[in-house]
């Protein structure tokens, strides 16, 4: 099915861990949403083997599903964090949603992958400095035993996608 909703210039915001569905299973539903990034920022530590490993099957999801939401070449850049730097990583995100709000006219943050202390982080400058944060993304996994499934092969009621920006409206 393909999908002709308008595109928004749009940057999405993510930390790369362990498990590439974190990243790919938020980005898929937001665009079911009709949340659709051009751009896709990802925070990573480049020396670690199983985060390239994320890296490389999350480009390829990508790459392959941006397109049916109207994205025929989406940008999908890497920017180096060190997992172990506290201040380093508050750093660089503050710099890259920096420059996501001068590129797009909206950005999104996805705060399910990564530590907690990084997605405190995502919320805390994402509301602070970005004037152009239209979202701040964690999906709820409700059974565990779908954490590395690809979206479409999990039933839609074992997670739950929540927009943080909501919660914080209240």
């Amino acid at each position: 099915m393909e999908y002709t909703i308008p595109i928004v210039e749009r940057s999405w915001v993510t930390v790369v861990g362990w498990s590439p569905m974190a990243v790919v299973n938020t980005l898929w539903q937001a665009c079911e949403r009709g949340i659709i990034p051009h751009r896709v920022v990802l925070l990573a530590s480049p020396s670690e083997a199983s985060v390239q490993r994320s890296i490389n099957i999350i480009q390829r999801y990508l790459q392959a599903t941006l397109p049916r939401f109207g994205v025929d070449e989406p940008v999908i850049e890497q920017k180096s964090i060190n997992e172990d730097d506290f201040l380093g990583f508050h750093d660089t995100l503050a710099k890259v949603l920096a420059e996501e709000c001068q590129r797009s006219d909206q950005v999104v943050v996805d705060t399910t992958p990564g530590r907690k202390y990084m997605s405190a982080f995502a919320i805390a400058l994402g509301i602070q400095q970005s004037p152009k944060l239209e979202r701040v993304y964690y999906n709820h996994m409700l059974d565990q035993r779908y954490n590395d499934v690809a979206h479409p092969l999990i039933p839609r009621h074992e997670q739950q996608l929540y927009d943080l920006m909501e919660f914080l409206k209240r």
